[in-house]
């Protein structure tokens, strides 16, 4: 399995998408009701293509890609790189999305180490890492040094365009 940073492009983008639909069916599974989303966890993800183009432009994305022998694609991260508006000195990190086909999960560590080294080499001070607190990779990220520190709570405020209501 090879690893890399990658630039991220429209093309790249078509790759990722199936695998984070996995992703999204995958996690709708570990939360259940217990995400703002509630019932309406199943639908399909439609990601804002261009502003993660926006931010890879302005130096502001790193794509990283786990892809086998063939260069077919299996896993994949998209880290966020930030100023914290609390400490501006201090550049952080935020793993917006990651994901491994469960078939190629023994490179995860391999995998993840590589984020932090990357994100290191750039500066960052913190990573942060959105997870569930019932999921694996909570476990996961635990038993890498990760501490968990503020927890998001979400309110849906309203339906989704496609009109499905709110639980």
């Amino acid at each position: 399995m090879k690893i890399a940073i990658e630039s991220f492009t429209r093309e790249l983008a078509d790759e990722i998408v199936p695998l984070g639909q996995q992703s999204w069916d995958e996690c709708s599974e570990i939360k259940k009701d217990t995400c703002a989303y509630h019932g309406q966890r199943g639908l399909p993800i439609d990601p804002d293509i261009d502003q993660y183009l926006y931010l890879a432009e302005n130096h502001s994305l790193i794509a990283m890609t786990l892809r086998d022998e063939g260069n077919v694609l299996r896993g994949y991260a998209l880290l966020i790189l930030y100023r914290s508006l609390h400490l501006k000195t201090e550049l952080c990190g935020n793993v917006d999305t990651f994901y491994v086909q469960p078939d190629h999960r023994l490179s995860m560590p391999r995998f993840m180490s590589q984020i932090e080294d990357t994100l290191r080499g750039r500066g960052v001070s913190i990573i942060g890492w959105p997870v569930t607190r019932t999921g694996k990779m909570y476990e996961i990220l635990q038993r890498r040094g990760y501490i968990a520190d503020d927890v998001v709570m979400e309110l849906k405020l309203k339906d989704l365009p496609r009109g499905e209501p709110c639980a």
